[in-house]
């Protein structure tokens, strides 16, 4: 759904080292850090890249919104839940695909690319029936 949306994605153990550091280190309390990724990617980026990864073509095909309400609520989700991603999704705000440095400035080292998510999660995206 969606396939134009964009948004900075940011690896779980970039949360991980930034909430160590302000967890352990002086100088962080009261702070409020927004995270994001180094690069702001679409839907189709991140399929471009999965099937670049994995070596592998992967077709973006894209859903209407209806389509996804049904796929959501046939995976559970609560119909308050499902209006608020679709809303999301139709208005993001704009803080949702600015790239931000506060990975790095709080943890010294660069945030990781999409790319690299990928390669350390290669094995999710292998269907071993094709």
């Amino acid at each position: 759904m969606f396939g134009g949306s964009r948004i900075a994605p940011v690896h779980e153990a970039d949360i991980g080292r930034v909430a160590a550091v302000a967890l352990t280190e002086d100088g962080h309390a009261g702070e409020i850090y927004t995270l994001t990724g180094p690069e702001n990617l679409s839907v189709q980026d991140k399929v471009r890249i999965i099937s670049e990864v994995i070596g592998r073509k992967i077709r973006f095909v894209e859903s209407s919104v209806e389509e996804e309400r049904e796929q959501m609520r046939k995976m559970g989700v609560e119909e308050d839940a499902i209006e608020y991603v679709i809303n999301w999704h139709l208005n993001p705000p704009q803080s949702a695909h600015k790239v931000l440095s506060t990975v790095e400035e709080v943890t010294g080292q660069k945030p990781y690319t999409f790319a690299e998510w990928v390669k350390m999660n290669a094995g999710y995206f292998m269907n071993s029936n094709s």
